[in-house]
């Protein structure tokens, strides 16, 4: 009994230990600009996401709406060539409200992530 809990103890540590490198290897969100939350009094021309590794530009996107979830401009982000774990969009002039970004994207390994946020301006 205590061999079988030793066998079944030692294969969850190895199961744990294999598996932590590939939950770890998405690309995840670090940072936005502008900021989740943000309530702006200055509409931003840009929305600039930055992530913990280089995203695929192919698979990647980020989607502005307004408040009502109509989509604003028609422009495709574009992966930052200096810097490719950043994901960039140009947005048209925004008038006062509120706005969500949406995005999606792949990393080296080929996953996708997405994800939301809010902002506002004023």
């Amino acid at each position: 009994m205590k061999t079988l809990r030793n066998i079944i103890l030692a294969t969850s540590i190895l199961a744990a230990t294999l598996a932590t490198p590939f939950a770890l290897a998405h690309a995840s969100l670090k940072n936005s600009n502008p900021v989740a939350g943000a309530s702006l009094a200055v509409a931003p021309t840009e929305i600039a996401l930055t992530f913990n590794e280089k995203v695929e530009e192919a698979f990647s996107t980020i989607v502005l709406a307004d408040g009502e979830g109509k989509t604003v401009g028609a422009n495709k982000a574009k992966v930052d060539a200096a810097n490719p774990a950043v994901l960039r969009l140009a947005v048209p002039t925004l008038n006062a409200g509120a706005y969500t970004v949406s995005w999606a994207v792949a990393g080296h390994d080929g996953h996708r992530r997405k994800g939301d946020f809010k902002f506002s301006v004023k």
